[in-house]
C-alpha cells in the first residue's frame, strides 16, 4: 500500500507510482509515460469497490 512508502494516498495511482519511482531510484517518469508502462505490462485501470 502507498501508504508503507510514506506517500499521502490510500490506492495507487499513475502519479503515485511515478512519485515511488522517484523516491527509490531518483528517476522522474511522466504520469502518461506511467500510463503506458503500467498498460504494457498488463495493468488497467479499475475503480475501488464501493461499501455501503
Amino acid at each position: 500500500m502507498p501508504d508503507q512508502y510514506k506517500l499521502g494516498f490510500a490506492l495507487w495511482t499513475r502519479g503515485s507510482i511515478a512519485q515511488l519511482i522517484k523516491q527509490l531510484w531518483g528517476v522522474n517518469i511522466p504520469v502518461r509515460a506511467m500510463s503506458d508502462c503500467l498498460k504494457r505490462w498488463g495493468f488497467t485501470p479499475q475503480k475501488p469497490v464501493k461499501q455501503d
